[in-house]
């Protein structure tokens, strides 16, 4: 999170908001607690006022009474000042007793341990009187009144933050977008990413990646041409040695000189084979689909079987189809048949002598599955991935003759065609069963 650009514009964002709010909240609260201290004591001169005016007449015994007695609620008391005992008030008029010399207008007066706002007035007769309200409760109703216009603040900062965490999540929606079709790309698929949507801050970058593509996909296109070719070239040596040591078997020669030439045979056959499967590995990487056309599984399973009989009656080998199902599906039928081919001669290859290798077509409403069967070792769920890369040969099979490259031309094909590949190993029995699941 530390390093996620989305988390820190977030949280910066969301820290600007909140801080400004709680200044914006802080100023708001001071401004409304003088307003309100403001608006109280001008309530306090507007009661002396509305006092006096009713008072219009001289101020009697009972009307000095009335007028000591006035408490207009809680928190305001009126009290008469005159010069009688101490020079203040009457003891019968109640405290608070304010003092006779309080001059005239608004002040804070300390009256035993309590404080009181005051405001004193004396009219044209001489009448004097102090309009007081306590402090603790005066204080008490601003901070209430103040804390009341801070509503909006604590409501509109959450709604700001998560608005912001909102707006961010939508502009960074185009670079998740581009990394989900980026995830999803196929390992050969090196074609240009679509800037379209994207911030003009991330343009530069995405066309750099678009140029580091083009110059990936000119160097892996130049490294096939280079495998191609020169699988192509070896070709040619290859076939004339081949025909020179058929020619040197019909020879007589000792039987120690026959053995080491049927292990040149061999090794010649195997160079060959590999040769093969180089120029079919280099032809099935081709960045676009070659001829793609609806192609009969069943029919192209029937050809290869064909082709792979005398290999598994030599291994005595069980090889057969199962089942009647057939589906096509959009491809090369060459491309087809090779991937058909490589995946029943590598069942037939790591299958034990007497052994079984069964091929099925399921076929359902949008999907054809390819299902290849064999008795032999399996592969490990560790290196079900590794297998598909070329040259890659678990430990262990050595002693089969091979060259690594027959699940790498599988995988690719399968990957061309828009085909998913599993390894699996097949229901109650020991081997390994491969899927390509293709849409029809």
């Amino acid at each position: 999170m530390k390093t996620s650009l989305q988390y820190r514009l977030s949280a910066s964002i969301s820290l600007a908001v909140v801080a400004v709010a709680a200044i914006a909240a802080a100023s708001t609260f001071v401004a409304a607690l003088n307003e309100a201290h403001i608006a109280q004591d001008k309530q306090l001169r507007q009661t002396a006022h509305l006092i006096m005016r009713v008072q219009a007449r001289p101020i009697t015994l009972a009307g000095r009474q009335r007028i000591s007695g006035i408490r207009l609620d809680e928190r305001i008391v009126v009290r008469l000042l005159h010069d009688s005992g101490a020079g203040g008030q009457s003891a019968q008029d109640g405290p608070p007793l304010f003092s006779s010399r309080l001059p005239d207008g608004i002040q804070t007066v300390a009256v035993g341990a309590e404080s009181w706002r005051t405001f004193v007035m004396t009219d044209a007769d001489g009448v004097r009187i102090a309009v007081a309200q306590q402090a603790t409760v005066r204080n008490a109703v601003a901070v209430r009144s103040a804390l009341r216009s801070l509503i909006p603040f604590a409501l509109l900062a959450p709604v700001l933050v998560f608005l912001v965490r909102f707006l961010i999540q939508q502009l960074f929606g185009p670079l998740r977008m581009l990394a989900v079709e980026t995830r999803q790309r196929s390992s050969d698929d090196l074609g240009q990413l679509d800037p379209g949507g994207l911030p003009d801050e991330i343009q530069p970058f995405v066309a750099e990646i678009n140029r580091l593509l083009m110059r990936v996909d000119r160097s892996m296109q130049a490294q096939r041409r280079f495998v191609a070719d020169a699988a192509h070239e070896l070709r040619s040596p290859l076939t004339a040695m081949s025909l020179q040591a058929e020619r040197l078997a019909a020879a007589a020669m000792p039987d120690q000189a026959r053995q080491r030439l049927l292990a040149l045979t061999d090794g010649l056959k195997r160079n060959r084979s590999m040769l093969d499967q180089l120029l079919a590995l280099a032809r099935s990487q081709q960045s676009a689909p070659v001829g793609a056309a609806p192609v009969s599984l069943k029919q192209t399973i029937r050809l290869v079987i064909e082709d792979l009989y005398p290999l598994a009656e030599e291994k005595e080998i069980d090889l057969g189809v199962v089942g009647d199902e057939d589906a096509t599906v959009a491809l090369d039928p060459l491309e087809l048949r090779m991937l058909v081919k490589n995946l029943v001669d590598n069942a037939i290859r790591y299958s034990p002598r007497g052994g079984r290798v069964d091929v099925q077509v399921l076929a359902a409403a949008q999907l054809a599955d390819l299902i290849v069967d064999d008795t032999g070792p399996g592969i490990p769920e560790a290196e079900r991935e590794r297998v598909f890369d070329a040259f890659y040969r678990m430990l262990g099979n050595g002693r089969e003759s091979g060259s690594g490259l027959g699940l790498a031309i599988v995988k690719a094909v399968a990957d061309k065609a828009g085909a998913t590949l599993s390894l699996a190993q097949p229901p109650s029995r020991q081997g390994l069963r491969v899927t390509v699941r293709f849409r029809r």
